[in-house]
């Protein structure tokens, strides 16, 4: 048996969740080990960045896209023959992921981040990679990094 039975990955539909995506397939079949899939639902960075005036019809276009990424990740894993179930979280990456973390204790944490381009580090968020090393100390966690373009 594996020393890794459970991974974790977080997808959202992007470049870099598909080469996560990837990457997890590759190494759950080596593995031999299913998969959660995450897909998060963060309306409160959504929010602020529409000035708080987010309405229903973008929170629920933005769930629904959640969804289907979420639908599409679980059937290409399931295609390949790999046990995947999914799950729709709300709120914060860094918190979701903690929680589900704890929650479903994962070996492996499978997410993808793409470099930032170069510019003052104030003018974006911290990589959620980072949050989740300092909130899962000891977890094993694979960031699939693409070039900025």
């Amino acid at each position: 048996m594996s020393a890794f039975s459970r991974m974790l990955l977080v997808y959202d539909g992007t470049r870099e969740a598909r080469a996560a995506l990837e990457r997890c397939s590759q190494l759950s079949l080596a593995l031999s080990a299913p998969v959660d899939v995450v897909a998060i639902v963060d309306t409160e960075s959504a929010n602020a960045q529409c000035g708080g005036l987010l309405s229903d019809v973008a929170f629920t276009h933005i769930e629904e896209h959640a969804r289907n990424a979420l639908n599409d990740a679980v059937s290409q894993l399931a295609d390949i023959g790999i046990a995947a179930n999914g799950y729709v979280k709300f709120g914060r990456i860094a918190e979701v992921v903690t929680r589900h973390a704890q929650s479903f204790n994962p070996d492996l944490i499978v997410l993808g981040h793409r470099a930032r381009a170069k510019r003052p580090a104030w003018w974006s968020e911290r990589p959620a990679h980072v949050d989740l090393a300092e909130r899962l100390r000891g977890s094993t966690i694979v960031t699939v990094t693409l070039a900025s373009d």
